[in-house]
């Protein structure tokens, strides 16, 4: 499985653990709507694992739906996931997280082509901005 597949899954299963500890996913019988979302959501985690084709694109319709039915739980998904998941997920980024992530997708890519190894997520964090830098106090 590729680096990109894997990453993603691993961003959608942590956020189905957070979000199954918040409203309306942490009652003990869901509506109908949430029950359609979740399995929806398994079922997606599942067609990552089978590397099946048309992952990429039921991700991208499965987030949207997930930012305009729940806005409450948006906070809860991190931002490299819509980067990372592309199409319509990218209009939901600014334009300084497009250019970190497009500056991590080119440094992904450089080292892909070498044959390394990759972790995606030390890869961003390696390179996110210290915060301790942008304090009024330096």
């Amino acid at each position: 499985m590729s680096s990109r597949i894997q990453f993603i899954e691993n961003l959608l299963q942590d956020l189905n653990q957070r979000i199954t500890e918040h409203d309306p996913f942490d009652r003990e019988i869901l509506a109908e709507e949430e029950q359609d979302f979740i399995n929806k959501w398994n079922a997606l985690i599942a067609s990552a694992e089978t590397r099946s084709s048309e992952f990429l694109f039921d991700a991208q319709e499965l987030i949207a739906r997930f930012i305009r039915c729940y806005p409450n739980l948006v906070p809860l998904m991190r931002r490299e996931l819509l980067y990372f998941v592309g199409g319509e997920c990218l209009h939901f980024l600014g334009d300084e997280e497009l250019a970190f992530y497009q500056s991590i997708d080119e440094q992904l890519f450089d080292l892909e082509s070498t044959g390394k190894s990759v972790d995606i997520a030390e890869l961003i964090e390696l390179n996110r901005p210290n915060e301790e830098s942008n304090t009024l106090l330096q």
